[in-house]
């Protein structure tokens, strides 16, 4: 009597065990995708870059191949809810189906289970908005000099003899470029203006890390960085929930 009962059992940690490894690499998988599509947001925009999307999709199958589970073709493409700016999360959600071995789960969830995972990244190329983009300044051509006519032959000027050696003028050494400053912000309690936030205080966008999402997803809790002391203006900072 316990033996079916023990089948059971075993066959259902299975199931189990499997949707969960699934799930695990269907999650590394969109993760990859979205840090991809955080670098080449434009790839997917008015002027689609096809060998930029294809590489896109390679990474997500390469990831899946030994995975038991149904992937949708063609792969979604990722999702830019907040447009392609520095900062603006770049969305990737997927959905498989792992086809179901025990008889009395399959009974119950049906023969196939759908499982989904999603990963958003930062967009990390681009312009940041409000921030007009330096041009070149053009160079002015030089106006040409006046050429002055001779007027009669000049008399030989006699060579005076130099008089010893003048020894050159010792040149002193550069002094050293100090390194600039920014005063870090505080973010705890920030949502979607983290990132101008950071830029307005003279940071660089790409240095500022939300783990795991992007605001406005979850509210800013802890930064690595103390608020209000002077760091190097190219250091990092990591945002957490």
């Amino acid at each position: 009597m316990t033996l079916p009962l023990v089948l059971l059992i075993v066959l259902f940690g299975v199931d189990f065990g499997r949707v969960f490894l699934g799930w695990v690499t269907l999650t590394n998988a969109v993760r990859e995708g979205a840090n991809y599509a955080a670098v080449y947001p434009t790839a997917w925009g008015a002027t689609p870059n096809l060998v930029a999307q294809a590489e896109y999709r390679q990474l997500i199958l390469a990831e899946t191949a030994g995975v038991n589970c149904t992937l949708p073709s063609p792969v979604p493409a990722p999702s830019f809810p907040s447009g392609t700016t520095i900062g603006s999360p770049a969305l990737v959600t997927i959905t498989c189906r792992f086809s179901v071995i025990t008889p009395v789960v399959s009974f119950i969830v049906g023969n196939q289970v759908s499982v989904t995972a999603s990963s958003a990244f930062p967009i990390r190329t681009g312009t940041i908005t409000g921030v007009p983009v330096a041009s070149s300044v053009p160079t002015a051509s030089p106006s040409p000099s006046p050429t002055v006519a001779p007027s009669g032959s000049p008399s030989p000027t006699p060579t005076p003899a130099p008089s010893g050696s003048a020894s050159p003028a010792p040149s002193g050494s550069p002094s050293p470029t100090p390194t600039p400053t920014c005063t870090v912000p505080n973010l705890n309690g920030n949502t979607a203006g983290a990132v101008r936030s950071w830029t307005d205080a003279g940071f660089t966008a790409a240095n500022l890390i939300f783990s795991p999402l992007v605001p406005p997803h979850y509210t800013i809790g802890k930064q690595s960085l103390t608020a209000y002391t002077s760091v190097p203006c190219d250091s990092t900072m990591t945002v957490t929930p």
